[in-house]
């Protein structure tokens, strides 16, 4: 188990290495250089530019540039281009606003996908099976954006209230259980919309899996045995049924930068997936390659995660 784990971290800290590597040569070798950004504002001068390669070790040679960039990243001293400002100070607070719509989607994912995909799977070929696919399927379908909108547009209408933001503008001094209530309001819209879709996906994964567990020999033998239905389902077809999802559960992980992009843009939710984009627009390089290295450190944690989880799950893996 130790030497497992002891592999494993080896071989992901040196993962880790050569996709720093490449995103750095992404960043750098595309298109255009970091020093075009200064032409956009008429006030920089020739004298502001070249100060500003200095300040920021753009006229040295890739590697070092490489080296300079994530000696400042692992001492805490990288700075925005755009507003000077520290670029982990930054990320922190954005992604304490990622964490809650993140946290409330994938609990409302995970906890109401497995009861819908089980009793889909249970029911196979029942009205409830057939309306369950109709539903996954046209959530699927629908592009998110305009599924935004449209619920917008509903709930405005309907309760004439603001969903926009983290809070009402203008609400002054009022009570914290008021102000409580009202970041709630404003989080539940977005989360719901960012759940909408995994469990869509999600419960039609549960399905198919269940389907595929139900109709394994010791499944049927159980029946034969006379077992209820109720231990043949929950006990015998779902916990191996759960294997599959350990690995989908570690790999939720970079859903905290990438996954909410769209939603919140959409909501004005001043999240990393929101600040990420506005980096890419700005050309702002150290905000898009520390979001991009901390993706990857998610990622990696995730995969770790699951291996661990599927030792647990299933003690076959430990031989």
């Amino acid at each position: 188990m130790l030497s497992f784990i002891a592999r494993n971290c080896v071989q992901k800290i040196i993962t880790l290495f050569f996709v720093s590597v490449i995103s750095f040569m992404v960043i750098y070798l595309a298109p255009g250089k970091p020093s075009q950004v200064d032409p956009l504002n008429p006030k920089f001068t020739p004298e502001m530019v070249e100060r500003f390669r200095k300040q920021f070790h753009l006229d040295k040679p890739l590697y070092i540039q490489y080296g300079y960039f994530y000696r400042d990243l692992l001492t805490g001293t990288t700075v925005s281009w755009k507003d000077n400002e520290p670029v982990l100070k930054k990320i922190w607070e954005r992604f304490k606003n990622s964490l809650w719509l993140f946290v409330v989607g994938t609990v409302l994912t995970w906890t109401l996908s497995f009861p819908i995909g089980i009793r889909s799977a249970i029911f196979r070929g029942g009205a409830y099976d057939r309306g369950v696919t109709f539903l996954s399927y046209f959530l699927i379908s629908i592009p998110g954006f305009f599924f935004a909108y449209v619920l917008i547009i509903l709930v405005v209408n309907a309760f004439h209230v603001p969903v926009i933001g983290m809070e009402t503008f203008g609400l002054g001094d009022i009570p914290w259980y008021r102000q409580g209530m009202d970041r709630i309001w404003h989080l539940l819209l977005p989360s719901l919309l960012g759940a909408a879709g995994g469990i869509a996906i999600l419960s039609r994964y549960v399905r198919s899996q269940m389907l595929e567990v139900e109709s394994q020999d010791y499944v049927r033998t159980a029946r034969a045995k006379g077992v209820p239905e109720e231990q043949v389902h929950y006990k015998h077809a779902l916990r191996n049924a759960l294997l599959p999802f350990v690995t989908m559960f570690g790999l939720i992980l970079p859903g905290l930068i990438g996954g909410s992009v769209i939603i919140e843009s959409i909501f004005a939710w001043p999240g990393m997936g929101r600040m990420a984009y506005e980096a890419i627009l700005a050309r702002d390089y150290p905000i898009i390659l520390t979001e991009n290295f901390i993706a990857a450190v998610l990622v990696l944690v995730g995969t770790f995660v699951s291996d661990v989880l599927y030792m647990v799950v299933d003690p076959r893996i430990r031989l």
